[in-house]
């Protein structure tokens, strides 16, 4: 570049000029080309999307297809030559029946009037079509919208309007309901960065990959946003630009910081995490930015162990072997909310490194030690147990958590309760498997190994032959079960050998209806403890019971009821005091709505 030649950013010097330099919205080069070349154009457009994605640029090119003379044909081109005057004027942004108008800059309704409405039905001065672009277009004012509506709703046939807009939803739908609306993504990252590198060997720089990276990453999907960016790293280098160059210039949190913070995160080493914060001070990084490192590292460590995306520095193998997805993402989560906090304290540092030993201890890897207390449980060693799910492609072994400092002595047993929060809901930890881990997590920090307890082999099902065994085994079965307890407690029970009647006195025969709704469950409690299908019967006593009642010495072997529980095998009153009651006098008249419920239940109504 000679002295005399001005200085062009890299972000106008390679602003695309057709549909096919278009980068990352492939859909919509084409839908507008095929639109093109079959005439079928709108009298309106609407892009929207995030900034610096291509929405204007695209709005340029569609001008320069409308009104292209440079093909030799008297109509609309899918490609533009860009060498007829009017594709030079509406890349320089100097054609007169081109109009590019910025709605933040003329949001009052006299502005929109004098520079559209007033205008409108005037014909083209030279250009095929008159097109109106209107950038940021959320940001006019109710009238003014009501103002453009009928307009945009039949505007004249050598009119079009192109809007432009990165929050869709503040435009009226009276104006997208008129339009033919087109989303434009955000970049990805490999398309900025293949893009950097295209650019670096048109300009002759010396751009490395993991530089190019960096950039793209930071520029938040943004194509125009990288390019800045790469603007100022040409200007910051000294013709080589490389990862620590463009680390350096963006004020990035060193690698190898990030990588020494998460490990003591993850192995809850406080003596580490505190050297950490004593570099920061040392450098001078500011605390915001390196919890937004932070955040981003853990967030990406949480995609790798997933096996999706990079690692995000070196190290990041070893990390995502001994730390689950679900430890990975609790600390991205945290650290977030710890960002926000920290914006509001007068002390960013101290306020950053308290709560991260907070969130330190709150953060627990559940998953992991389950994994390892199973496979301590089938007999292997700890450094064997596979990583979390998900990370099924890595290759490394996950080696046995071990404590680095000798200062934070940790009770297990305690911090339970705390990470229970952290526990995800797919998980399901008894009390055996938190004291199982509370004495395998002691022994580790005590230097010693856990072995597996001795499991006595399971105790062969015994299947109960005996009724009135299998009778009583029953009544046991259903001691949690109230209802079920008590009617098999006030019965009396008849064998006939796979048939059994149960059955109820007349004081008691209220109990039939709702006990018949239960020999489904006696049923198969039978099948479950006796291997046989017995089928209940239920009847009622009306006289002398004819009924099989259990013998003494039977009664004895019977299952003792719960306490508080007043049965026939134990009175608490013994004395008769029958003789004592006051027969009543005549029996009282039963209301209609009383005596559907007594032929169910039985008795007498008495007041």
């Amino acid at each position: 570049m000679s002295e005399n030649t001005p200085y062009v950013s890299l972000a106008n010097k390679y602003r695309p000029q057709r549909f096919e330099d278009l980068v990352g919205q492939e859909s919509i080069s084409k839908t507008l080309q095929n639109a093109l070349k079959l005439g079928r154009i709108a009298h309106a457009y609407l892009f929207y999307g995030p900034r610096g994605c291509g929405k204007t640029t695209t709005a340029r090119i569609l001008a320069k297809a409308l009104n292209c003379t440079g093909n030799g044909n008297d109509k609309p081109t899918a490609e533009p030559c860009g060498q007829c005057p009017q594709c030079r004027e509406i890349a320089q942004s100097a054609d007169m029946d081109v109009l590019e108008l910025d709605a933040a800059s003329n949001t009052q309704v006299e502005k929109v009037r004098e520079a559209i409405i007033d205008t409108v039905a005037l014909a083209a001065s030279r250009d095929r079509y008159k097109v109106f672009i209107l950038d940021e277009v959320h940001m006019l004012s109710a009238s003014s919208f009501n103002a453009l509506l009928k307009t945009i709703e039949e505007p004249p046939q050598h009119v079009v309007f192109i809007l432009a807009t990165t929050e869709k939803h503040k435009v009226p739908a009276t104006i997208v309901s008129r339009c033919q609306t087109f989303r434009f993504r955000p970049m990805t990252g490999d398309e900025i960065t293949n893009h950097l590198m295209d650019l670096a060997e048109a300009e002759g720089l010396d751009l490395t990959e993991k530089a190019a990276r960096i950039i793209a990453k930071n520029a938040g999907g943004a194509m125009r946003d990288a390019l800045t960016l790469m603007d100022r790293a040409i200007a910051y280098s000294d013709g080589k630009i490389d990862e620590k160059l463009v680390s350096e210039m963006l004020g990035l949190t060193p690698q190898d910081l990030l990588s020494k913070t998460v490990l003591a995160l993850t192995q809850k080493d406080s003596a580490s995490l505190h050297e950490v914060f004593e570099t920061l001070r040392a450098e001078g990084f500011d605390a915001n930015a390196f919890l937004k490192d932070l955040k981003n590292a853990l967030g990406d460590l949480f995609y790798f162990s997933l096996n999706q995306g990079m690692a995000p520095f070196e190290g990041a193998d070893q990390i995502t072997a001994q730390a689950s997805a679900g430890l990975l993402a609790a600390l991205s989560r945290k650290v977030n909310k710890l960002a926000e906090e920290v914006k509001f304290s007068d002390n960013a540092l101290v306020s950053a490194e308290v709560g991260l030993f907070t969130v330190m201890d709150s953060c627990f890897d559940v998953e992991g030690f389950i994994r390892r207390l199973e496979a301590l449980e089938r007999g292997e060693a700890a450094s064997s147990v596979p990583p979390a799910s998900g990370s099924t492609g890595q290759t490394h072994k996950a080696p046995s958590v071990k404590t680095t400092s000798p200062q934070r002595t940790t009770n297990a047993a305690a911090s339970v309760p705390e990470t229970a929060n952290e526990t995800p809901a797919s998980s399901s930890v008894n009390a055996r498997t938190f004291s199982a881990f509370a004495a395998s997590a002691s022994a580790s920090q005590a230097g010693g190994t856990v072995k597996p307890a001795d499991t006595p082999a399971p105790a062969q099902k015994e299947i109960i032959t005996d009724n009135r065994r299998l009778w009583d085994a029953m009544l046991k079965a259903f001691e949690r079960s109230p209802f079920i307890y008590d009617a098999m407690t006030n019965c009396s029970v008849h064998f006939d050998g796979d048939n059994w009647t149960i059955g109820f006195g007349k004081d008691k025969e209220f109990y039939k209806m709702p006990a018949q709704n239960k020999l489904a469950d006696l049923e198969k409690m039978a099948f479950k403890l006796g291997s046989r299908r017995i089928k209940f019967t239920i009847s009622v006593q009306t006289g002398a019971s004819p009924v099989q009642a259990p013998a003494p010495a039977e009664k004895a072997k019977a299952v003792s009821a719960p306490a508080g529980t007043i049965t026939d095998e134990e009175p608490f009153v013994k004395a008769d005091f029958s003789a004592d009651i006051k027969p009543q006098s005549a029996a009282k008249a039963v209301p209609e709505e009383l005596k559907g419920i007594l032929d169910v239940i039985g008795g007498e109504v008495l007041a």
